[in-house]
């Protein structure tokens, strides 16, 4: 069959950062996908620092507090033309996160929808219009 009909699924074409890796294993991944900047915080919230690093389609924000992960932001471009590519998105994310037995009904604000992993100690985070994946650690908090 013609590649142009094959269904694609979603596979990040960005690195995905484990909630447990250490603040110069997130810096050295991220140095690997695009230059890295560091973002001191001195507004409070928990955060002492971020990475950032960004292509043309990508955005990834990792923030930290006592040099452990708090929070993974990943704003892509990638797979966003239309709601049911987002939810494949999505559920790539609740795969690689768990299964979907593990997470708590989600919560959808209308804007966001929050699915809650209390065995996994995290939670993510979808952003329904831009289509943006947030993973916050519970670990550590």
């Amino acid at each position: 069959m013609f590649s142009l009909f094959k269904k694609k699924k979603f596979e990040p074409n960005f690195p995905i950062i484990e909630l447990d890796a250490s603040a110069a294993e997130v810096k050295d991944i991220l140095s690997k996908f695009s230059s890295v900047v560091r973002v001191e915080q001195s507004q409070g919230g928990g955060v002492d620092f971020e990475y950032v690093a960004e292509n043309h389609e990508t955005r990834i924000n990792v923030g930290f507090s006592a040099d452990k992960i708090l929070f993974v932001n990943y704003l892509s471009e990638q797979f966003n033309n239309n709601d049911k590519k987002k939810a494949q998105k999505l559920d790539w994310f609740i795969n690689y996160y768990g299964t979907a037995e593990e997470f708590e009904e989600p919560n959808d604000t209308g804007f966001m929808i929050f699915f809650h992993n209390p065995k996994r100690k995290l939670t993510i985070v979808f952003g329904l219009h831009m289509g943006p994946i947030r993973i916050n650690s519970h670990v550590n908090a």
